[in-house]
């Protein structure tokens, strides 16, 4: 399946990217300037089986500018698809910010109703998704989400302003992806309402900031109540490492016999693993979408390498086991070690569940690689 990605560099975009990474379906990312560029923006559409349409306006200087810009931003894809002379499905985020008007809603909702007609022209699929209040791994703070600006605040050690009555109603965007996903498969027009997790700004707050003293100041990884509060607890983690937050020096206890620290400590479940690794080999080239995973290096030399999904900067860490650290792996990261010693490298594994061979989370994709 080919597929075009409007607004494929933003937040909800890349994790759409990332799904179809996983899934090996081709992504074009349409970005500002092949909007603006009606060569580029109709060939980005023109072999394009199913179009996510992400991008929008929800910040400007003015009020018209945001009305103005996701109305432009859907009569340019309508365009686009009309001068190809093509029909694929359209899935398009909407909020529900629709449901209540203001300028926002009401230009979100203008935007729909431009795509809905021409779907109707053609007889193309048109899903119009309406979305709650997003958040995940690695947004923007003090943009995307209250959510990520907790975490990221959280991480560089900054207060949060917290209105702590506010309602919220929040949707994990890998599950927004994997919901976009099923809904371009069918026929016809459709309006699909996700429902989100209702909380109050307070109590993701308490939440997040209970999962940070836990892991960051007592080093242990919380238990979660439900799938959410591990989403959220990722978002965190995101957050940690976009901020040098790692490697963390352990303790070494040492005495005639030899040395000892801990790995890591966890309310729950937990799996331990170790593994010994030749000279020259790498392991890994492999990444999650929910798996908590430490690792720490206790005999040889390694390096270890990890790259955020669709992007091409590749963070490395050099370690040895005579000073033990430890390194987490955040979702949507793909990583490596490698024995960069003459010896053996042992190395200690720990992961926050127990493995499943018929659902592993792991996917393949070489760290040094980008395309």
């Amino acid at each position: 399946m080919k597929v075009a990605v409007t607004g494929g560099a933003g937040f909800l975009g890349w994790h759409v990217r990332c799904a179809l990474r996983r899934l090996g379906h081709d992504a074009v990312s349409v970005d500002r300037d092949v909007f603006a560029d009606d060569t580029a923006l109709r060939a980005a559409v023109s072999a394009a089986d199913v179009v996510f349409h992400c991008a929008g306006v929800n910040r400007a200087a003015t009020d018209a500018e945001v009305a103005d810009g996701n109305r432009r931003l859907a009569d340019r894809l309508v365009w686009a698809l009309s001068e190809a002379g093509v029909a694929p499905a359209v899935v398009y985020t909407n909020s529900t910010k629709s449901e209540v008007g203001g300028v926002y809603g009401e230009a979100k909702q203008s935007a729909a109703i431009s795509l809905e007609r021409w779907a109707t022209s053609v007889g193309a699929r048109f899903v119009d998704l309406v979305l709650p209040h997003l958040f995940g791994e690695y947004g923007r703070p003090n943009y995307n989400s209250a959510v990520t600006t907790f975490a990221h605040n959280l991480a560089v050690g900054e207060p949060s302003g917290v209105v702590r009555e506010g309602q919220l109603e929040l949707a994990h965007a890998q599950d927004v992806a994997a919901t976009m996903l099923e809904l371009a498969d069918g026929a016809g027009r459709v309006r699909h309402r996700l429902d989100g997790r209702r909380i109050t700004v307070g109590e993701v707050f308490d939440l997040m900031s209970e999962q940070y003293r836990r892991y960051v100041e007592e080093r242990v990884v919380p238990s979660f109540a439900d799938r959410f509060e591990l989403q959220v607890f990722n978002t965190l983690r995101s957050q940690l490492f976009l901020q040098g937050h790692y490697p963390v020096a352990l303790t070494l206890h040492e005495d005639a016999r030899g040395g000892f620290a801990e790995l890591m400590r966890a309310d729950g479940v937990g799996q331990t693993s170790i593994s010994t690794t030749v000279p020259g080999v790498t392991r890994g080239d492999h990444y999650h979408l929910d798996k908590i995973e430490r690792f720490v290096v206790v005999a040889g030399s390694a390096r270890l390498r990890l790259r955020r999904l669709l992007t091409e900067e590749v963070i490395e860490f050099d370690v040895v086991g005579d000073v033990p650290v430890a390194i987490d792996m955040p979702p949507l990261t793909t990583h490596n070690i490698t024995n960069t010693g003459d010896g053996i490298m042992t190395t200690v594994f720990w992961a926050g569940d127990h493995f499943d061979p018929a659902a592993p989370d792991t996917y393949a994709e070489a760290v040094e690689m980008f395309s």
